[in-house]
């Protein structure tokens, strides 16, 4: 039987044939590509085990002083420490909790000190996409609350490859916070013939991560249909997070909004308060790590903008198909033959 580290060698070798062949050269020979601490890759590990303690993540953590001295400043910021001050790496997972402590522990180790606004940007729609799977997984797969949250977490780590890759094509592919995710997916498969949830699983998998997770990275921008729960979650954290994050949030919700009532998910009433609760967390997660902070917005008001825009573009789909069928009818029309009088 196949054991783990050979079958993630397997996982590795065929993503590495799956991309185009300038690609994976450029990833390889590139020296500033994101690097998994062994630790931060032993708490992913331990985040994807139902029985993981506490205890389990606070020793793991203490492997590394630095990543615990970081980690017990975080819990002693003013959002965390409401309580009582941490003093070891135990009390600072306790303060922060599982779901933060890991977002701590793969910022930390992924997210150099001095990064760009690019990075940043990615960055901060990776934590916010985790922040709603961790709700989503809440209400429809509690079981696999750990695996979804990482897999979202991460399914947006390609953007960090990619631009470590090819510096010059960053401004390009990503600095127009205008465009859309979508738009950005198309404009890497122009210059890449691929896109970032693709190189996302390569580097997942040359990690040595679980070809699990790593599968989860790269269907994770997948269309969103009818599925599996844990892979659902996933494929929705990413357009909820845009819309959160977005210039036009309004705009943004109301393309998601038609799919969310086909699929019978996040009723207005749980949209409302799912919203509310990862924008509080964000704001101060953002705070904590120095990422830029997203706007604050009046939820209700999103909401009740984002289905005006649509039921306009219902009525206007409506007009449309209404000429057409006007037209098409005037057509029929004239070929018909008429009878004429005798």
């Amino acid at each position: 039987m196949m054991d783990i580290v050979e079958a993630t060698r397997t996982r590795y070798m065929a993503l590495t044939e799956e991309l185009p062949t300038f690609l994976s050269q450029a990833l390889l020979q590139c020296k500033n590509l994101p690097a998994m601490p062994s630790t931060a890759l032993k708490v992913l590990m331990l985040a994807r085990t139902p029985r993981a303690t506490l205890g389990d993540y606070a020793r793991t953590i203490e492997c590394d002083p630095a990543l615990t001295l970081r980690l017990v400043t975080l819990a002693n910021s003013a959002y965390y420490s409401r309580v009582s001050q941490a003093t070891g790496c135990l009390d600072a997972v306790q303060q922060l909790g599982l779901d933060t402590t890991l977002v701590a522990v793969l910022s930390f180790s992924l997210l150099p000190p001095s990064a760009d606004h690019y990075r940043q940007r990615a960055w901060q729609r990776s934590i916010t996409a985790a922040l709603i799977a961790q709700r989503l997984t809440e209400r429809y797969c509690a079981d696999a609350r750990g695996s979804v949250y990482t897999a979202a977490l991460l399914q947006d780590i390609g953007i960090l490859a990619l631009q470590a890759a090819y510096p010059s094509k960053a401004a390009t592919l990503y600095g127009d916070a205008e465009l859309s995710h979508h738009q950005i997916e198309q404009l890497e498969r122009t210059f890449f013939n691929g896109d970032h949830a693709l190189v996302g699983a390569w580097l997942a998998a040359k990690w040595g991560a679980p070809d699990t997770l790593v599968d989860a990275i790269r269907g994770s921008h997948a269309e969103i249909e009818p599925s599996e729960p844990a892979q659902l979650c996933v494929r929705l954290s990413g357009p909820l997070a845009d819309t959160l994050l977005a210039p036009n949030p309004a705009a943004m919700l109301a393309r998601i909004l038609p799919t969310l009532e086909r699929l019978a998910l996040c009723p207005p009433l749980s949209l409302k308060n799912l919203f509310e609760h990862v924008q509080s967390q964000l704001k101060a997660l953002s705070e904590a790590l120095t990422l830029p902070a997203a706007s604050t917005l009046d939820i209700q008001a999103l909401l009740a903008e984002a289905q005006e825009l649509l039921f306009e573009h219902t009525l206007e789909m409506e007009r449309r198909q209404e000429r057409r069928e006007r037209k098409s009818a005037a057509r029929l029309h004239r070929f018909m033959p008429h009878e004429t009088g005798r």
